[in-house]
């Protein structure tokens, strides 16, 4: 903490709040003989969140200070991307990786920290095969994966959101079918069984939609998913012959008569960009980074920004980052963006 230039009072207040702490087990309904605590924190404790992160934070400080990292722009290095527990280690190679993780599993074990050997991870992004299959450091042997799940979103090597889309889309599904009585209820009306899907099952599938380059194919799967479940609240339609089918989907479009699935991912994702390129401090200048390697023959890939300034584009919007530094008129284009169609 005193590293951390926390005051020293602060420092102190906390010490005896920890100091000669004492413990009983209860099991069975009866309570174990008194016992003395020398390390770890009291589960529930309300300091203890605080104080793991304060300990975790100096071993990343080690680490960052230690370890090569990825080269961003002029000199400057991303070498982990964490929030509390969860911690990515970046490396451009994989003797770095090591070097990286080892320095973690020392100076946490400084303080009583081990890494979860099984729920931790390696990945490689490369167009090169590479025939490892897992990385050993010290004692530990870390599984390569294709993809892993980061604050709930899905990273993969490929770097694309295909399965990311298809894993919301599950997510949401689960989601919808749990609610299903209620869609089908006739206690509740059209109305509130769109609010049922705008609350409760749309945020689901478009769960950290901003970042994704998404494809004329995943657009569909998301509006088809959509028009499923808009379907279901607005019923078949009876014809003049007094038979019921399936509503189109211009007539579906009509009845909602609101922005579309695919306009409300697009609209947040022209909002966080706004965010980034005004951004002056390293989340602007990683999506503004470009690796030094030379581009494969072919098509390049769809990127994030690509996809956004196609969106702008139809907006009549030519010189996107320079626009996003006005926020008023930014605002006015993701307001604007809820209108716009899918590829």
């Amino acid at each position: 903490m005193e590293s951390l230039g926390i005051p020293a009072k602060l420092t102190r207040l906390i010490k005896s709040c920890t100091y000669n702490s004492k413990s009983k087990i209860s099991f069975g309904g009866e309570l174990s003989e008194e016992f003395q605590v020398t390390t770890g924190l009291r589960q529930g404790d309300a300091l203890s969140p605080a104080l793991f992160n304060i300990a975790l934070e100096s071993v990343m400080r080690t680490v960052i200070s230690q370890a090569k990292g990825i080269e961003i722009k002029d000199n400057r290095h991303l070498t982990a991307v964490a929030y509390a527990d969860d911690i990515v280690l970046l490396a451009e190679t994989v003797d770095d990786l090591k070097y990286t993780t080892d320095i973690l599993l020392k100076e946490g074990k400084k303080i009583g920290l081990k890494i979860n050997e099984t729920k931790t991870k390696y990945m490689i992004v490369s167009r090169q095969n590479h025939r490892s299959d897992s990385l050993k450091v010290n004692e530990y042997t870390f599984e390569r994966v294709g993809n892993f799940k980061y604050l709930g979103a899905d990273i993969n090597e490929d770097a694309n959101s295909h399965e990311e889309v298809k894993r919301r889309l599950i997510a949401a599904n689960r989601c919808y079918y749990g609610l299903l009585p209620l869609f089908k209820s006739k206690l509740l009306s059209r109305k509130s069984k769109v609010t049922l899907y705008k609350v409760l099952v749309r945020p689901i599938a478009l769960y950290a939609s901003s970042t994704w380059a998404t494809t004329k194919s995943d657009e569909k799967k998301l509006e088809v998913f959509e028009r499923k479940i808009l379907r279901k609240i607005f019923g078949p339609n009876k014809n003049n012959e007094g038979e019921y089918e399936i509503r189109s989907n211009k007539n579906l479009e009509e009845l909602y008569n609101e922005p579309n699935i695919t306009g409300i991912l697009k609209s947040a994702r022209i909002g966080w960009a706004g965010h980034v390129w005004r951004s002056k401090g390293l989340i602007g200048q990683i999506t503004a980074w470009k690796p030094n390697a030379k581009r494969p023959r072919g098509r390049p890939r769809q990127r994030w920004a690509d996809r956004i300034k196609e969106d702008l584009k139809m907006l009549g919007v030519r010189n996107a980052e320079e626009t996003a530094q006005n926020r008023e008129e930014w605002r006015q284009y993701v307001v604007a963006a809820m209108d716009l169609k899918g590829l």
